[in-house]
């Protein structure tokens, strides 16, 4: 189920570091119980995801994005890397 090994960053201007484990917790368990994307998740530490094969990066990387932004919890310098 979880065949996919996602490595998660937060990228802002010549640096890149692991996304917290709290948030992406936070982001997944809130998508877990509203759009199936991202039900075959598993969040291990800070910027580490495994996934199954119906995720999609792009979607992480958007969604995450976008909700981190929305707390205002990233700078607007900073982007989501997923690879």
């Amino acid at each position: 189920m979880f065949a996919n090994k996602l490595r998660i960053t937060l990228a802002d201007r010549d640096q890149e570091h692991p996304v917290m484990k709290s948030w992406l917790d936070q982001f997944f368990m809130r998508n877990f119980t509203g759009p199936g994307g991202f039900d075959d998740t598993l969040v291990l530490a800070d910027g580490e995801l495994e996934a199954g094969h119906t995720v999609s990066r792009q979607e992480v990387e958007a969604g995450l994005e976008t909700w981190l932004r929305g707390r205002r919890w990233i700078p607007l310098t900073a982007r989501v890397v997923v690879r």
